[in-house]
């Protein structure tokens, strides 16, 4: 409060996660701010952008937090604010597809929505012990805040502040007595021991990609498995599965919706389709962010009016899916580049656009390949620029990481004389080769 902060204020936070961090969280919060996640890790390029993109009049870093711990005690607690449902509570940068990210900002409503659907789904106590497994910079790290603090459940933030995964994910969730938590798939994949091993894991929710069968009937038996499925623009989850059966045959279905969620599923003409017609999956409700910051014609072309209810805003996931007989939804695929590694949401065109920046980079492409099952990784493909014999691997990879999240930089690069074309000329991705196999191993 001392330093401004109040309704409509924005606040980078640039902490690892932590005790200090959700303090400061909470207390932005609390004065009515809007909290914008910046994680330390960042390169120099993305972490300006989205500072002076977003409009943060301060950022919380470790070096100021150690201020504020010299300010002069006790310290009277602010007044909580008078803050109007519909202001905003949060700022997520996700990729962009236009080479740059975009600040996704959702309102008190949304929160306070998607609580009361939490408190229905999961069914939070006391005794409850909740995982922080999430980066403060996507959503998946609200949901876990809100089951933990809602139920009035312990909040459990390892040590570190490192991403979990394999041994040393199973390892906390059995020493730490987790009882709920939400993995991505592809992590959930890396556990290597019996899930049957964790007999404190009453509830286990997936999501932020497609959940398969196999890892169903691993997980399924002895708790209950949820799939829970939505975009930042929609509050974190429009939609949750009930509890999977390990005797799941299929595709999971990503559930019913939650939140005061209106659900439809339409053609390119924004038409109904009955069930079991692929279509694109558009979202009504409370849950809906107000937009993209400072982007009205990106937040006009995704955030449409709804022909059917007039007043009424729809927001076009890009999700191909199907509605089942039982009520539920199917995840089928996406109508665009976007695609999500490990949970991690990510627009391709901002790592071909990051790659055609350097100067001896003529054309690019981005894909993702799953060459081995269970291991999809980006794989880049460059063709020089004229009069040049283009950059190599190592300093492209170093040309990346200086402007991309270490998320998006990818895992092989293959240079090319030309990217091949389909018959109407236009990339196809398909006859991209698979890049030569790694010649010396991984290094930590």
């Amino acid at each position: 409060a001392a330093a401004g902060v109040g309704p409509e204020t924005r606040v980078g936070v640039a902490l690892p996660r932590g005790v200090e961090w959700l303090t400061v969280l909470l207390a932005v919060t609390r004065l009515g701010g809007i909290y914008v996640p910046m994680d330390p890790e960042w390169p120099e390029e993305r972490f300006t952008f989205v500072r002076e993109d977003s409009g943060a009049a301060l950022v919380v870093t470790p070096r100021r937090l150690f201020e504020w711990h010299e300010l002069p005690e006790p310290v009277t607690p602010a007044p909580v604010a008078d803050v109007p449902l519909d202001a905003g509570a949060y700022m997520i940068y996700t990729s962009g597809s236009t080479g740059r990210p975009k600040g996704v900002l959702v309102t008190h409503r949304g929160i306070a929505a998607f609580t009361a659907a939490l408190g229905e789904r999961f069914a939070i106590d006391a005794d409850a012990r909740v995982l922080q497994l999430a980066s403060a910079g996507f959503d998946a790290s609200v949901m876990e805040l809100l089951m933990a603090l809602s139920g009035g459940a312990t909040l459990v933030i390892p040590d570190g502040g490192h991403a979990l995964a394999g041994q040393d994910l199973h390892d906390t969730l059995a020493t730490r007595q987790i009882t709920h938590t939400l993995i991505p798939p592809t992590v959930l994949a890396s556990i290597p021991a019996d899930a049957a091993a964790l007999p404190d894991l009453a509830v286990l929710a997936t999501g932020g990609e497609a959940l398969t069968p196999d890892l169903v009937r691993r997980w399924a038996p002895g708790r209950r498995l949820l799939n829970a499925y939505g975009p930042t623009e929609i509050t974190v989850a429009a939609s949750i599965s009930t509890a999977l059966d390990a005797g799941l045959t299929g595709a999971p279905p990503i559930g019913t919706p939650v939140a005061e969620a209106h659900l439809t599923v339409r053609d390119r003409w924004l038409r109904l389709v009955p069930v079991g017609v692929p279509g694109e999956l558009h979202v009504a409700g409370t849950g809906l962010a107000r937009g993209y910051h400072g982007r009205p014609g990106l937040t006009a072309e995704r955030f449409t009016a709804d022909p059917h209810h007039p007043g009424r805003r729809l927001y076009r996931t890009g999700d191909l899916v199907r509605w089942n007989t039982d009520g539920t939804l199917t995840y089928l695929g996406r109508t665009d580049d976007q695609v999500k590694i490990r949970g991690l949401r990510i627009e391709l065109g901002e790592i071909e656009t990051a790659l055609t920046s350097h100067p001896e980079v003529g054309q690019a492409a981005a894909v993702v390949r799953e060459d081995r099952p269970g291991a999809p990784r980006i794989v880049a493909y460059t063709v020089p620029a004229e009069q040049t014999s283009g950059p190599g691997p190592d300093v492209l990879r170093g040309w990346l990481g200086d402007r991309l999240p270490a998320y998006m930089v990818p895992a092989a690069f293959v240079a090319l004389d030309a990217l091949p074309l389909n018959a109407s000329g236009k990339l196809d991705r398909r006859a991209l080769p698979a890049p030569a196999e790694e010649t010396t191993g991984y290094v930590a």
